[in-house]
């Protein structure tokens, strides 16, 4: 693997559209599972205190290890994706840990420069929700805000994809990863603010919406949209470090089904 990264070869978004399609088909049921535990995990699991960051680094190294997968052992995908995380996952522990700690220290500083701006100018300029909104089931209203917050911080900011993947790949280096990542999106500019800036922005635009114009059939659109927009734009990444890093620019050939022992016996 090559640690340092390069510039992509034009035709990404074509050629990754066509990777990211055919990895969905050979395992499907894997790309559903993945959205669905983004739903759950971000309705229904409390993220407070910078949790949001151990999970989210987990969430991104289950989503790498189902397309990698889909990807070099498609016809035995559920098992496969399995063992990659598991080979993996004490690296991306450490990663948490690491990342918790950091951005918790950055975290209190921030938190108390907000709330210094709050005292001073009394809340001026805060939009506040619409009383509706507030009248929306709870793992809606905290679902659809984690999951921004997830995309975010997991698939959108610029260096933390490369820096999950390389940590997947080759251990814990955190700072050296990170410094990295923020080289490829260097490299890469037109990449980096046609997708990921603008999915950060999208983001950052679609979560007060719902604030502001509250409704159930909104708040499932968004929840829906952001599972989806997790699995396609995290393959995407998925498929960017893959050409950057080991410099494969194909899917590894489609791997055969495997049967049962029963299955086959008969």
């Amino acid at each position: 693997m090559n640690l340092q990264p390069k510039t992509i070869d034009p035709g990404w978004a074509k050629r990754w559209t066509r990777q990211s399609i055919d990895l969905f088909r050979r395992a499907p049921g894997l790309a559903v599972g993945a959205m669905t535990l983004f739903s759950l995990v971000n309705a229904f699991i409390p993220q407070p205190i910078a949790l949001d960051v151990p999970l989210t680094i987990f969430m991104v190294g289950l989503l790498f290890s189902s397309l990698r997968a889909a990807d070099h052992d498609s016809g035995n995908p559920w098992s496969a994706a399995l063992a990659f995380f598991r080979q993996s996952a004490r690296d991306l522990a450490h990663l948490a840990r690491d990342a918790f700690l950091i951005l918790l220290v950055f975290g209190m500083a921030l938190g108390l420069l907000f709330a210094f701006y709050s005292a001073t100018t009394h809340g001026a300029g805060v939009v506040k929700p619409n009383p509706a909104y507030f009248r929306l089931p709870g793992w809606l209203r905290h679902g659809t805000a984690r999951a921004g917050s997830m995309l975010i911080l997991g698939v959108f900011l610029p260096g933390v994809l490369p820096m999950i993947y390389l940590t997947m790949s080759v251990g814990n280096q955190p700072l050296m990863h990170y410094w990295t990542g923020y080289q490829a999106v260097e490299l890469n500019m037109r990449l980096a603010y046609m997708v990921f800036m603008g999915g950060l922005l999208a983001c950052s635009f679609l979560v007060p919406i719902l604030r502001q114009i509250p409704s159930l059939w909104l708040g499932y659109a968004l929840m829906a949209g952001f599972s989806v927009a997790f699995w396609w734009f995290g393959a995407w990444g998925y498929l960017w470090c893959r050409e950057m890093f080991e410099g494969t620019q194909e899917n590894a050939k489609e791997t055969a089904k495997q049967s049962s022992p029963i299955h086959a016996a008969a």
